[in-house]
């Protein structure tokens, strides 16, 4: 369950992160997982190349495992908006994670054209 946010935008902590994709179709998927609990309030996503048609998945898992339970996607089918075009996504909520749970980007590459998509996430201590 979701937490209210106090504030409109922003987090205490910000961390930066990089999901490379081949030039191959397929799914490429980043694991965001930390060692204690904690909350996320939101999401900068940039890739560095235009993919027709790619698009991606963010979700909270039980964990990083293949085995993971799915618990709630926060985005699904989010399109590749264009080179250096950025989405920012601030959830309405704080999404909170246990120690050992996954926050997951996947994405779907359809294109066929290799990107690094730089994610920036905020988090909530």
């Amino acid at each position: 369950m979701a937490l209210h946010k106090k504030v409109k935008l922003g987090g205490t902590y910000f961390k930066g992160y990089q999901l490379t994709v081949n030039a191959t179709p397929g799914d490429y998927v980043l694991h965001i997982s930390e060692p204690i609990s904690h909350m996320v309030s939101g999401m900068t996503i940039t890739p560095d190349a235009y993919g027709i048609g790619d698009y991606m998945t963010i979700a909270h898992y039980t964990d990083v495992g293949a085995g993971a339970t799915l618990i709630d996607t926060l985005a699904d089918t989010v399109y590749n908006p264009g080179a250096v075009a950025a989405y920012n996504l601030t959830f309405p909520a704080i999404e909170p994670f246990e120690h050992a749970e996954d926050l997951r980007v996947t994405y779907t590459n359809v294109a066929g054209v290799a990107v690094n998509v730089s994610i920036l996430v905020e988090f909530v201590r």
